[in-house]
């Protein structure tokens, strides 16, 4: 059973009415993560374990100025539940920084973060969560407003979290994947959202094709049909099976598509123009069938090849949806021209992220492969780089990088998980403005737990290791104590 719960409605609207009202808009919005408008992506980390006016695991977000170089690591801020003007307050557990996504969600040319704190109370009710929109300016996030809705979830967006317009009325919108039992599943608040102005809360989208009782839930959004409207596709796990739910986005907002047959589960997914056809097409990372009726026998209909490192699957996108018109493409380290070879736990696909790294106009897919052998070194960690191309993802020209590839600062050691063994280590986004997008990849591992991230620029070629940085918690001088906090392991929605 799903329940709406609105008891932050009043919370949010007395926070908005403090504030002035919507600023005027800009000539043109400014792109995700440019929160001081100066036209270069600033780089967001959540940091959900992280100390916060003394609270453990209150959390914050790291926020890295973008620059012509890269991330100006010396002009890193934080930003927190403390901070002021920002609503609420920052107490133990609440993981403030759990998931992270933006958009210029009022269009004044200053992108905004929106923010999940995933162990955030409500009343009685533990681990519901929060999501908190923080209004971007040139000098900073000095206010924010609280999302309503969904309290009966156990961890509000913490499966999930995107900025797009499902309606599209030219509004963001904000879409969110909820853990639970019966409550897990989507929700959505239609835009337009300003400071000044009550914001819709989030309701749960009545079919969206998830059954109860799920474990896992993983989103991504992108126009898979070509119609203008953003569209999201759900992969679940649970004790009533597996597979990937694909809604379209309409005028009343998502709608599940009856007619698709999601019979492919993962652990993550990814969503991305790979052939450049004006459809978005879908990566399936880990991919696999959940648990069916065993009295009944189950032939998938795409039946899967047999490894044991991990599978890609490609679903390209259509007119239609997903898959309509061409055959899932299935790819793993055993296909010819991707680098190494399939070996038993090295979770080939468990992070992806899909961006344009090359700027020809298709996107290209990163491949998290977090439980790679690197020579001898147990569980260091590679990410492959496979390339887009008029025909869809392509092998030739893909590339693996790993911390003991040439130009990648630091050296491999046990358990690292170079690649994102959380699960979200994983980005690609222009980080320098130079047209191609650029790949952050973290490893949560590193130094007994602590973590790291590395950025390494985007060319017309693919990925080079040429002017790549890393930096962790501690070097950044972000708030101790910072050990064992996985940093990095917020970098995807």
């Amino acid at each position: 059973m799903r329940v709406r719960v609105l008891a932050l409605a009043l919370t949010a609207t007395a926070a908005c009415l403090a504030l002035p009202s919507q600023a005027a808009v800009a000539a043109s919005p400014a792109k995700p993560y440019d929160f001081n408008g100066d036209g270069y992506p600033d780089l967001a980390i959540g940091v959900p374990g992280g100390t916060a006016a003394g609270k453990k695991a209150a959390g914050y977000v790291a926020v890295i100025p973008g620059s012509a170089s890269g991330p100006r690591t010396s002009a890193r801020t934080t930003v927190s539940q403390s901070t002021a003007g920002i609503p609420g307050s920052s107490e133990t557990g609440d993981r403030f920084g759990a998931r992270l996504t933006s958009g210029d969600l009022d269009r004044n040319g200053y992108a905004d973060l929106i923010v999940v704190a995933s162990g955030e109370d409500r009343t009685a009710l533990e681990d519901t969560g929060r999501i908190t929109i923080l209004w971007g300016s040139a000098s900073g996030f000095t206010r924010g407003t609280i999302l309503p809705g969904s309290g009966a979830y156990k961890g509000t967006g913490f499966a999930g979290l995107a900025a797009a317009d499902v309606n599209g009325d030219g509004n963001l919108d904000i879409v969110t994947g909820n853990r639970g039992d019966e409550s897990g599943g989507l929700s959505t608040a239609l835009g337009p959202f300003a400071p000044g102005r009550a914001p819709a809360a989030l309701t749960t989208v009545t079919d969206d094709g998830i059954p109860h009782f799920v474990e896992r839930i993983r989103l991504a959004v992108g126009d898979l049909d070509g119609d203008g409207r953003t569209d999201a596709a759900v992969a679940y796990n649970g004790i009533e099976g597996g597979g990937t739910a694909y809604l379209r986005g309409t005028a009343a907002g998502l709608v599940r598509a009856p007619s698709w047959y999601g019979e492919t589960t993962g652990e993550s997914l990814a969503a991305g123009d790979f052939d450049g056809d004006g459809h978005a097409d879908l990566a399936v990372g880990l991919a696999g069938f959940g648990p069916h009726d065993t009295e009944e026998p189950w032939v998938p209909e795409h039946p899967l090849p047999t490894r044991t490192g991990g599978i890609v699957r490609v679903l390209y996108g259509s007119a239609q949806g997903p898959a309509a018109t061409r055959p899932p493409v299935d790819l793993d380290q055993n296909t010819a021209g991707v680098p190494g070879g399939d070996e038993a736990g090295d979770r080939f696909g468990l992070t992806l992220a899909a961006a344009d790294l090359t700027a020809d106009g298709r996107a290209d897919l990163a491949v998290g492969v977090p439980g790679e052998d690197v020579g001898a070194v147990v569980d260091a960690g590679s990410v492959t780089v496979l390339l887009g191309s008029p025909s869809g993802l392509a092998t030739a020209g893909s590339r693996t990088v790993h911390q003991d590839t040439a130009g990648v600062p630091g050296g491999g050691e046990r358990g690292d998980g170079f690649g994102g063994a959380t699960g979200c280590g994983l980005l690609l986004r222009d980080l320098n403005r130079d047209g191609r997008a650029d790949l952050a990849v973290a490893a949560t591992g590193e130094d007994a737990g602590s973590g790291r991230v590395w950025t390494l620029r985007g060319t017309a070629t693919g990925i080079t290791t040429t002017g790549s940085a890393a930096f962790s918690a501690a070097g950044l001088g972000l708030p101790g104590p910072t050990g064992g906090l996985s940093f990095g392991s917020t970098l995807c929605p």
